[in-house]
């Protein structure tokens, strides 16, 4: 290698390298804002079951989870939807979770807010765990079952009639 080639070379890489700290962005964000080992998100627990349901029901039933923010932009919620798209039911909501947007737990879950006839069941949540048994518990609750059975059952009849 000559030693033109050489010096033209370096000086190359000292342009490069200046242009690379003029244009560099510093990063000021510690490094422990990554997730490591947190609880898991109430609405990645809820999207599992939305797409377990759909599963379990050959798409017959399938649900959705829509999030707002409430309360002054203090709160998340999280609703989760019974979708029967064969009988035309768009959005029907089984049940909200709410916490606050700065904290996963303790979370809030609101069950039967779409039915007048009856009160909001509210029960809270200390941790994941909790979180996880309260759920199992509402969609093994006998109204729940039903409700999704009665979607799924008209589902497949206007199915197999068309």
């Amino acid at each position: 290698m000559s030693i033109k080639r050489i010096r033209r070379e370096l000086a190359e890489a000292a342009v490069s390298r200046r242009q690379e700290k003029e244009n560099a962005i510093d990063d000021l964000w510690p490094d422990e804002i990554a997730v490591a080992d947190e609880p898991t998100p109430p609405i990645t627990i809820l999207k599992q079951q939305a797409a377990l349901l759909g599963r379990k029901t050959k798409n017959l039933v399938e649900a959705e989870v829509r999030t707002e923010v409430t309360d002054f932009q203090r709160i998340l919620r999280h609703t989760f939807l019974l979708i029967a798209p064969v009988v035309g039911l768009n959005q029907y909501p089984l049940l909200y979770v709410e916490h606050p947007v700065d904290r996963l737990y303790p979370a809030t879950v609101k069950v039967n807010p779409a039915d007048a006839s009856s009160s909001v069941r509210v029960i809270p949540t200390k941790d994941e765990t909790e979180f996880k048994e309260q759920l199992k518990a509402v969609f093994a609750d006998e109204a729940t079952k039903r409700l999704i059975s009665n979607l799924r059952a008209q589902s497949a009849s206007k199915s197999s009639v068309a």
